[in-house]
Order: C-alpha cells, then structure tokens, then sequence
C-alpha cells in the first residue's frame, strides 16, 4: 500500500490483510520523499504488510474446515504449543463422533492435520488432537490392560493377542509390559490389522514347562 507518510502506509496495508499494526509485520518497499521546493519529486511511503504462519496456527485452521466438513457444529479448537509440536484440544457440544470406533476418526484426522502443518516449514512438526481427555484416559486404559495380560502371561505362560491397534498405542502397550517381570511382547500383522501379542519371556521358567503343567497352574 502506498500513503504519504510511513505510518498511514502500514495502516493501510495491515488493514487489508486483516490485522492491526501492532500484529502484522511489514517490508519496507520505498521510503515517502518531500517534493523539493514543494514542487518537485517525490514519492509517496510504499510498504508490504504480512502476517507469519506457524504450524501449529495451520494445523487449526486445516481442521476447522475438515470439521465444518463433517457437521460438527460449533468446535473451538484450543492451541497449545509443546517444543516441536502442538496439543489441539476440542471442546464443543456432541463432539464424541469425531473419537470413532477405538479412536479411528481422531487418529486420521490427527494424521491429515500433521502432515498440513509439516508442509509449513517443511520439518517434522507433531500434532496431537484430544477431546475430552480421551488420550489421556486411553493411555491409562492400555496401560492397564497390557499390565493385566501381562501379568497372566507370566503365571501361566499363556500367549494372548490383544485387538489391532495404531502404531503410538502398540508402543504404549510394548512399554508397559516391559515393567512386568516374566512377559514380553511383540507385534504381528500388517495394517491396519496389526496388533500385539503378549507371553512369556524367553527367561521364564513357566514357559518351559509341560502343556499339562500350565494348565494346571492357570
């Protein structure tokens, strides 16, 4: 935008893109010259005004046009940034659809809205998207559950093969049952029907012993 002095300049070209001064930024194209004499030359003050994205700002925006999308109603998308990451929390009436079966729908979404905001500045950039504290909740849920199998693979050297499940939560279950002393776990199947199989660890004695032996011990 062109004005005759710098500062009327920026409000104009800030007011074109949609923010004030005091939040966009600006490039200098042309400082204003007085004419010479009050007649001669000069030039008016030229600047370009812009406002810089981040991911995480990009990640929000991509979703609340996929949510509009689904129907979702009215969603606020609460933003919170986590070192080289972000956390996009959803709160809004009736948003339990957009969980899905084991968490589906969230996870895909998450894995869209991940890949938008890694285009940004084209590094790996982790987005996660909650609702309700559902992440939080499933954790500890697989947490419990890997611990229970777990445990019942050491007593009675059993092998037990748990639902297909995502990536992050295989890890989460392979960690848990790392602290269960006498099990071990590991993961089998192609996606998405990949999932994790619990047993006996190869140093425990109950796994060694005879079919009948095990029956009778469980």
């Amino acid at each position: 935008k062109e004005a005759a002095t710098l500062e009327e300049a920026k409000e104009a070209a800030a007011r074109e893109i949609g923010l004030d001064v005091q939040t966009a930024q600006f490039e200098i194209l042309q400082m204003p010259q007085k004419k010479t004499l009050g007649l001669f030359g000069g030039c008016p003050a030229r600047v370009k005004a812009f406002a810089e994205v981040s991911p995480a700002d990009k990640a929000a925006e991509y979703l609340r046009g996929v949510l509009r999308q689904m129907g979702a109603g009215e969603v606020s998308i609460d933003v919170k940034v986590q070192g080289e990451g972000c956390v996009l929390t959803l709160n809004g009436d009736d948003v339990g659809f957009i969980i899905g079966r084991r968490g589906e729908t969230l996870d895909a979404l998450q894995y869209l809205t991940g890949l938008v905001a890694n285009r940004v500045d084209n590094a790996y950039y982790r987005v996660t998207i909650d609702i309700g504290n559902y992440r939080e909740k499933r954790e500890q849920a697989l947490i419990g559950l890997a611990k229970k199998v777990a445990g019942q693979a050491a007593r009675t050297g059993r092998r037990t093969s748990l639902e297909p499940m995502n990536p992050y939560e295989r890890r989460i279950i392979h960690t848990a049952v790392q602290e269960v002393e006498g099990a071990t776990s590991w993961s089998v199947g192609s996606e998405p029907n990949r999932h994790v199989m619990i047993g006996p660890s190869d140093d425990n004695p109950v796994k060694n012993r005879p079919a009948e032996n095990k029956e009778r011990s469980g």
